[in-house]
């Protein structure tokens, strides 16, 4: 997902109005010159599959967390360099690109370390014991070709303590096991040696004598020829150690992937200045700093068809909700700052959303209204759910006209698309479209599906009321209830488990009629105005 986008999402176990509902939002929202995309949080039913494949489209993608992630945010892009780089080619990088730190990866990109310019730099502080130990290791042909000289002689043993030196003089005996930095004077090349210098490196000279040459290998002692002065060679030659020698391995990583608040609560608690982001192949992708993560915003969120937390996206709580359109019950949502609430009293989200194009003078294209016209009548139950106003039927009929739909002919096959149980899973057909509601402190949690007759559900009662008793002590809910409703509109079958389904008996017989383990309640098909408003009334 990108940065600066507005994501509309219906709610999880997303029925055909959630899905089309947030396609339809979003599509008016980039009509209006907002960069917009439709989101799912959950697998669409076959009801959904059955009204997108009439009109060749495509669900939303599927999303299942909106909390920002590192990929979210503006980081810091990365310079790198090989470790096999000199300290001096790293730093010229750095400098050209203007930055403080550098990368240090494999030929494949891959994250080994970094390396800052206090890194670079530090050693070079006077009485720094580090220098001569860098200098030390560096291989003598590394610095040769860092200095643009020649390797003459290369001593079979290395001994060199890390020193540069540069002699004064014939009677200088300061030269034991150092680099000795002398100009083209072959007498003091020959001294030098004699007084056990490591390395001799003489400056503005094409080559040693032969006298030189033999002293060299007698006593074991590399011999270099450049020409640059005395003062580069002494002042650049620790520049000639490769950055894997003072890189930092021992680094705070972070993954493309990673949630920013989590990424803020370890570098708050941690000293670096910027830390490695890494993608999935450990390839470094740019750092981060403390800067990036107090100055990052959420992401911008509208949702439809839902005003609950709980039956929202994960991490919307996290996000910032800019707009939020629904037609049931008000859930206790709360923001950070006023937002644009729309709210009425209709049987489907979509039927607002129509409405919300006319009062935008969007044109509604003849696929979207169609799509928009299916999700009146699921939502509906074919205009038979109690829930059903005059504006969702004036709305189905403006968009039918515009889809040039026959509503008789096509709500029927809508509604026995989704009451198909063929080839369901009892588990899928619980959570297919499960709400969870909190009433009075008890956790209510409540699947429905469409059916075409008792006969179709006889033969699941044990099995989903297994599934049932599991899912009530696993989500910690007082009551678990599967309601079955038939697609004439007649009534619904209810299953019923859970802790405190108790309080609920003397409703259940009253306004209903037990049949076996199933409690059939006449004309209830709807969850959100109807059983859940009865199950109020009982736990409040």
């Amino acid at each position: 997902m990108s940065r600066n986008t507005i994501y509309v999402t219906g709610h999880k176990n997303p029925d055909s109005d959630s899905i089309i509902s947030a396609m339809a939002y979003a599509y008016l929202k980039q009509q209006l010159g907002y960069n917009a995309i439709a989101i799912r949080i959950g697998e669409i039913n076959r009801e959904t599959e059955f009204i997108l494949s009439m009109f060749n489209e495509f669900a939303p993608p599927l999303v299942q967390n909106i909390r920002t992630r590192v990929r979210d945010i503006d980081f810091d892009d990365i310079v790198t360099c090989k470790p096999t780089d000199t300290v001096y080619k790293a730093l010229m990088k750095m400098r050209k690109h203007n930055k403080k730190v550098i990368a240090v990866v494999d030929d494949k990109r891959r994250f080994l370390g970094m390396a800052t310019t206090s890194d670079i730099v530090k050693p070079l502080i006077p009485h720094q014991d580090r220098n001569n130990e860098l200098i030390r290791n560096t291989p003598i042909e590394n610095i040769a070709n860092f200095l643009e000289g020649h390797l003459v002689y290369e001593a079979k043993i290395q001994r060199t303590d890390g020193h540069i030196y540069v002699m004064s003089g014939t009677d200088d005996e300061g030269c034991e096991d150092k680099i000795v930095v002398i100009n083209n004077d072959s007498k003091l090349h020959e001294v030098a040696i004699k007084n056990k210098a490591a390395t001799l490196i003489a400056t503005h000279t094409e080559s040693f004598s032969d006298e030189v040459l033999k002293l060299a290998k007698e006593n074991n002692c590399n011999l270099v020829v450049c020409n640059k002065s005395i003062y580069d060679v002494v002042k650049y030659t620790y520049f000639a150690t490769s950055i894997d020698q003072i890189m930092t391995t021992d680094l705070i990583t972070f993954q493309y992937d990673d949630y920013v608040d989590d990424v803020k609560a370890i570098i708050n608690k941690s000293r670096f200045r910027s830390y490695p982001i890494l993608d999935k192949r450990n390839n470094v992708v740019g750092t981060i700093s403390r800067y990036h993560v107090l100055r990052h915003t959420n992401r911008n969120l509208i949702l439809v068809d839902h005003n609950e937390f709980s039956q929202s996206i994960e991490g919307a709580e996290e996000a910032n909700i800019l707009e939020i359109i629904d037609h049931h019950r008000l859930g206790g949502i709360k923001t950070a700052t006023p937002v644009y609430f729309r709210n009425e009293e209709t049987g489907c989200c979509a039927t607002i959303i129509s409405k919300i194009f006319q009062e935008k003078n969007v044109r509604i294209p003849r696929d979207l209204a169609g799509l928009l016209c299916c999700a009146i009548i699921s939502d509906t139950v074919n205009f038979k759910s109690v829930t059903c106003t005059k504006d969702d039927i004036d709305q189905a009929n403006y968009l039918a006209e515009l889809a040039k739909l026959d509503l008789e002919e096509i709500g029927p096959k809508i509604l026995a698309a989704g009451a198909k149980m063929e080839d369901k899973s009892c588990d899928f057909i619980f959570r297919n479209d499960l709400k969870q509601f909190e009433i009075n402190k008890n956790k209510v949690s409540v699947g429905q599906c469409n059916i075409v007759n008792y006969e179709s559900i006889e033969p699941l009662k044990e099995q989903m009321q297994q599934i049932m008793k599991n899912y009530a002590s696993d989500s910690n809910s007082n009551i678990v209830m599967m309601v079955f409703s038939l697609i004439d509109g007649t009534g619904s079958y209810i299953l019923a488990e859970g802790q405190d389904t108790h309080k609920l008996e003397n409703l259940f017989r009253k306004k209903g009629e037990y049949i076996g383990d199933f409690i059939f309640l006449e004309k209830i098909i709807s969850r959100k105005q109807q059983l859940i408003p009865m199950i109020s009334d009982v736990l409040e």
